[in-house]
């Protein structure tokens, strides 16, 4: 296979974690689920899940290296050493100390912003993964923000301005430390410089929102839409803007994910009665909005009409 063709494939799999994680988080959010060792593996579990095959509930803490192997996060021009985290034996220990201190009266005393963001760099520092600690980290800060009132319902993700400002992003991660952890890493002398950052970027993103919602909100919105969540507007929206039938392969280009990932989430909608079969019973070859949404418009939709 073709490089191009792996990163477009691994590239179209993020997507599909991406959702997924969403879906994840904001049904434990609706049952309250406290923020554990347990709850952080299966979040990971989510977000690095590879191509097809069986799933893993829970994903494990790295082991040990092989001999003469350095685990580290590298540089991608030099080759070189960015950080070096925590040795592997170290991970479970240190892992219970941060859901410990995550739980504890003092940190559930710090406003809602600087806990999420003090999380979301002690799991980064610790890298209790092999893969995927940074989109896990943004993850977990986005679940203790949600959990405190501060809740973009996905609309808006700060994961986008991270990704536009990946030199800044790493560089308040750095702050100018020790390449390893137990030089200084493990003890930062003081954390403003990130938290600054981090604070900043959940300022933009929810002052986009901000934007969209009063620019577009001149009128209340229909309740059949307000119990619709992300992915099930965007496909309302999809299907209005039809005006007819719609096959799982144009819902799979709307999202960027392949059909197989339609066909699953198509269930779940079916069941809501968001949407129905318009054609086959055993192998659905298209679908139709469902009864209940059909009279519908497209101004029902309020921001989501014209903000994806």
């Amino acid at each position: 296979m073709k490089r191009r063709d792996r990163q477009g494939l691994q590239a179209e799999q993020e997507v599909r974690n991406y959702w997924n994680a969403l879906s994840f988080l904001s049904t434990s959010r609706r049952l309250k689920i406290p923020i554990s060792e347990d709850f952080v593996k299966r979040l990971h579990s989510i977000i690095e899940v590879r191509g097809s095959g069986r799933r893993t509930e829970e994903s494990d803490y790295r082991g040990p290296m092989r001999p003469g192997v350095l685990f580290a996060v590298y540089d991608s021009v030099t080759g070189q050493p960015d950080y070096i985290p925590p040795e592997a034996n170290d991970v479970p220990e240190l892992m219970k100390s941060f859901v410990a201190w995550m739980n504890s009266e003092e940190a559930k005393e710090l406003p809602a912003p600087i806990r999420a963001g003090i999380a979301a760099y002690q799991l980064l520092t610790i890298h209790p993964f092999y893969d995927g600690n940074g989109r896990t980290a943004r993850a977990l800060a986005t679940y203790i923000l949600s959990i405190e009132g501060y809740d973009l319902k996905g609309f808006n993700s700060m994961e986008e301005y991270y990704v536009s400002d990946l030199q800044g992003y790493y560089a308040k991660l750095q702050m100018n430390l020790p390449v390893l952890y137990y030089n200084g890493r493990n003890d930062p002398p003081d954390l403003a410089p990130w938290l600054e950052y981090f604070v900043l970027i959940m300022e933009r993103a929810f002052q986009k929102v901000a934007r969209i919602a009063q620019s577009k909100y001149t009128y209340q919105i229909d309740p059949r839409v307000n119990k619709l969540g992300p992915r099930e507007l965007i496909v309302v929206k999809l299907l209005l803007s039809k005006n007819g039938d719609i096959t799982p392969k144009e819902i799979a280009q709307e999202f960027n994910v392949v059909t197989r990932t339609i066909t699953e989430w198509a269930k779940e909608w079916m069941k809501k009665g968001i949407i129905e079969p318009a054609s086959g019973t055993e192998r659905i070859r298209a679908y139709r909005i469902g009864k209940e949404f059909r009279d519908l418009k497209l101004s029902d939709l309020g921001y989501v009409e014209t903000d994806k």
